[in-house]
Parts: C-alpha cells; structure tokens; sequence
C-alpha cells in the first residue's frame, strides 16, 4: 500500500502525468524493440542544433514534472524500459505540450570492445532523461560519430 499511498499524495496533474508516462514509456518500448540499433539515429534524432539554457518559468515546470512523472512509471511497468524509450517517452510528453528537447544517442569513449549505447533528453541545459557525463560519449549524427 506505500506505493498506492505516495501516488494518491501526488497532485491532479503529477497522477495524470504519471499515467501518461507509463504508456509512453510502453509505447515506446515496443517502437524500440521494431527498429534495429544501427537504424535509432535516422528513426529517432531530429538533427539541428541543440538548444541552449535552461528553461524558465512554465517551460521549466512542465520540463520537471515530466522527468519526474518518468522516474515514477519506471517503478510501476514491466520490463524495465531501458534509456532510449526512456527519452522518447518523454520527449513525446513534453512535444504535446509544445516544448522542444533534443534527443542524443552515443556510445561510450572507454574504449571497450562492446559497444554500450546511451541515450539521454534534454530541454536547453535541464536533463530530462538519461543523466551522464556527456564527455564520455561520441554522439552518433548524420555524417558518423561525434564526441559530445
């Protein structure tokens, strides 16, 4: 009962976001699973130049709130999505919304003979999805990889 406790805690509009994360979030899941990894960054990244600052006031809220309601559905839908359906999850809920965010996708620079991809959101500088130190991924773009 905490969990059913904490989420009626949760105002109108956390609840509601919290219900449209956890079908996103599936939603997404099952997009990911259809499309093979080499083909995420044509199928899933818009490409242009990333947006900059942090996002303020309303923007900035609604940016928060999805994040969060984010973290929330992960606790409560099977299958435990991984990054990518993560980000698009919530990029979709912060596009209804109007906001723009932009979604990266890399692997990690250590050197290991096994790639390990990585996808993380962003609004401007606010992370939404995917926190990591993005100095240790080459961000995959149209002409090949990048270092972040």
């Amino acid at each position: 009962m905490p969990k059913l406790r904490t989420f009626l805690a949760l105002d109108s509009a956390d609840r509601l976001a919290t219900f449209e994360a956890m079908a996103a979030l599936l939603y997404a899941k099952a997009l990911v699973a259809g499309v093979a990894s080499g083909r995420w960054h044509e199928r899933f990244v818009s490409v242009g130049a990333p947006r900059t600052g942090t996002p303020q006031g309303a923007e900035l809220e609604v940016t928060r709130r999805t994040r969060f309601a984010i973290a929330r559905a992960l606790r409560n839908v099977p299958g435990s999505p991984n990054c990518l359906p993560q980000a698009l999850a919530a990029r979709s809920m912060l596009q209804r919304r109007g906001i723009e965010a932009d979604l990266f996708i890399g692997t990690r620079l250590d050197g290991a003979q096994e790639n390990r991809f990585h996808a993380w959101l962003k609004v401007g500088d606010e992370w939404v999805t995917g926190l990591c130190d993005e100095t240790e991924y080459a961000l995959f773009t149209g002409h090949g990889a990048e270092v972040a």
